[in-house]
């Protein structure tokens, strides 16, 4: 998927709008390297969820979200 330069590009622009987007709403000057890695957290926990299948990553959303959250919510603050 990645490796078809196209489409990495695609991928590439889409991810970069929305991390411009969130950054925008981040506190600190770190924003856009914290906004890059929700992005990058996001991205793999769908690749790894829906494509790769990892073991442990059919829980539920919610079960997805007890785990993930807090992490997104650190990174979102700055704390």
């Amino acid at each position: 998927m990645f490796s078809h330069p196209e489409a990495a590009e695609e991928v590439r622009a889409a991810m970069t709008s929305q991390q411009r987007q969130v950054a925008a709403q981040l506190p600190g000057d770190d924003a856009v390297l914290r906004s890059g890695v929700i992005g990058a957290l996001t991205l793999g926990l769908v690749i790894s969820r829906h494509l790769v299948r990892l073991d442990g990553l059919d829980a539920s959303p919610e079960e997805l979200i007890a785990v993930v959250g807090p992490l997104i919510e650190e990174l979102t603050t700055g704390a």
